[in-house]
């Protein structure tokens, strides 16, 4: 099932203003990974809560914003996040959040997401559901908790091949860059030196699913470094940290829809543009 992340984008932007709410930043990094990730999926079993089912995490549960709006699109949520994101009463929450169908694992203390998903391929390995594959999504930002070192060594020791951690590598840890903070380039000889397979791939979706493709053709556990931009495909929050936490204003809303209208335009071959 193919998502355009573009209409994903409008769908999240939308949420964040009728909320008032933060996180663009992040959100927008995501989603074309998330995208990807959701096109991969056995989508059937996902909806029917099968035990066999392949996971997705996302670890950065401070994109909840983007998480929501590429689970609606893609028919596994059923309450419209554009009506209830942020809102009171509302399980649609600014963290990701296991109350919300189709979340696996609430998820905002950041560090916890690939641990658990590195646990929940060892079990679905060992009750015998081979073909079920787990992704967990994290940070750049997020690799600085030092529970990921353990769930990566966990993982490559029993050499869970149903594995791929995917890295939103936007280069921003919340407010500054992450090589100001604690540098782990170069990222990809790290991950390769733990053990694991690694590619590494410009942010877009068809480089990510390309990339996951051929990593799903391997066994052993795996490493997608996808070198996204935060506020991704916004212009005016793009490598913008402050807006991990600034909300859209009316003139900022209609800018930014604006840009994705563009975008739309832009994707669409020439000579069938009306």
């Amino acid at each position: 099932m193919m998502v355009s992340p573009t209409d994903v984008r409008r769908t999240t932007i939308e949420m964040l203003y009728r909320a008032r709410a933060s996180h663009l930043g992040p959100s927008m990094s995501v989603i074309d990974i998330l995208c990807a990730v959701y096109g991969l999926v056995d989508l059937p079993r996902i909806r029917a809560s099968a035990a066999g089912r392949d996971r997705v995490f996302l670890s950065k549960g401070h994109a909840a914003a983007g998480l929501y709006a590429t689970l609606w699109h893609f028919d596994l949520l059923d309450i419209d996040p554009r009506q209830h994101y942020c809102r009171d009463g509302s399980v649609l929450a600014g963290h990701a959040s296991h109350a919300v169908q189709g979340v696996e694992h609430s998820t905002g203390a950041l560090g916890h997401g690939l641990p658990v998903a590195a646990g929940c391929a060892y079990g679905l390995r060992s009750k015998g559901f081979n073909d079920a594959r787990v992704y967990v999504v994290v940070g750049d930002g997020e690799l600085q908790e030092g529970s990921n070192w353990e769930g990566l060594m966990f993982a490559r020791h029993h050499n869970l091949s149903n594995l791929t951690v995917i890295v939103d590598a936007n280069g921003i840890s919340s407010i500054r860059p992450t090589r100001e903070v604690i540098d782990l380039e170069p990222m990809g000889r790290v991950f390769a030196g733990l053990g694991f397979a690694v590619e590494e791939v410009k942010g877009d979706y068809a480089a990510i699913d390309t990339a996951l493709r051929k990593l799903h053709a391997l066994s052993q556990p795996s490493v997608l470094i996808a070198r996204t931009t935060k506020g991704q495909g916004i212009p005016f929050a793009e490598n913008q940290p402050i807006w991990h936490y600034r909300s859209l204003d009316d003139t900022l809303f209609a800018e930014a829809l604006a840009a994705l209208d563009r975008a739309t335009k832009d994707a669409v071959p020439e000579e069938i543009i009306p």
